[in-house]
Parts: structure tokens; C-alpha cells; sequence
């Protein structure tokens, strides 16, 4: 009995963990994009990246949220972590799309490197639902990347 009672509570806690890291994936040395950006700077082997991605779809606030997500940046986040906004439609970043699972018209996607290598990350989709509110928006894209970095 009580090794039934442990051999659920196992299959139990590898359901859970499994299913707590659906946005959150270690990446480490498959993905060609974060070994290219390693081997640019040597500074970047300990300089984790945040992703802006976008695509072609009809996205009525994207623009506004493009440009808040970049002051956030800009303000908070500047020198400490890279920054770069990818057109995950455009030909030759399709394995941004598969490897980030991007669908939304707009994904940040939060890169943590360390030592060199990939330690996971963390997407926040569709922020361009706040842009109505800029001071949520703010507090929320903000706490979000502290969370996940610190």
C-alpha cells in the first residue's frame, strides 16, 4: 500500500512539473539565434535577451504597444538585458515561430542566459490587450520581467 501510495504520488509530481513548464523551457544549445548572439560578444554570455515579436496579422494597438514595451526597455531594463523586435512572419525566422510557440500578434519573450547557455524562458502573450491602460500596462509588463529574471 504504501508503495502505491509513492508511485502515484511520482507519476502525480511529474504531471505538475511537466505541465509547469509549458512557458517555461530549457533551450540550452538548440536554438541557432541564441548561439550566433553568444558568439557576437563575449558580454552576452551572461546577458539574458528580451524578444519583441510581431507578425503580419491585423493588430489595431500592436504599434502603441511596440513603442511602450521599448520605454520600459529603455528606462528600466537598458544595458542590463538585450533587446530585439522580430518580425517572426518574415522569411527565415520561422523557427522563432516554433521554438517560442508564437501565434499572437505580439509575444515578448524573455530569454535567461547564463554562463554561456540558454537557461529557459518566459513568453508574455499578447501585451497589446493592456494598451488601454498604460500604467497597467507598465506595472505589468515590468513585473513580469522581474519575476522571471531575478
Amino acid at each position: 500500500m504504501l508503495i502505491k501510495s509513492f508511485i502515484y504520488a511520482i507519476i502525480g509530481a511529474t504531471a505538475f512539473l511537466s505541465a509547469a513548464k509549458a512557458q517555461y523551457n530549457d533551450i540550452s544549445g538548440n536554438n541557432p539565434y541564441i548561439q550566433q548572439y553568444l558568439e557576437e560578444d563575449e558580454e552576452n554570455w551572461n546577458k539574458s535577451i528580451i524578444y519583441v515579436f510581431y507578425n503580419n496579422g491585423s493588430c489595431h494597438s500592436c504599434a502603441a504597444a511596440m513603442g511602450l514595451i521599448y520605454n520600459i526597455y529603455e528606462q528600466n531594463y537598458s544595458g542590463q538585458y538585450s533587446y530585439f523586435e522580430i518580425n517572426y512572419a518574415d522569411p527565415g525566422e520561422y523557427n522563432f515561430q516554433i521554438e517560442y510557440n508564437l501565434t499572437e500578434p505580439l509575444s515578448i519573450v524573455l530569454v535567461r542566459i547564463n554562463d554561456g547557455m540558454a537557461r529557459g524562458y518566459y513568453k508574455i502573450s499578447n501585451p497589446q490587450d493592456w494598451v488601454a491602460d498604460p500604467s497597467y500596462f507598465e506595472q505589468n509588463i515590468i513585473t513580469q520581467i522581474n519575476n522571471f529574471f531575478n
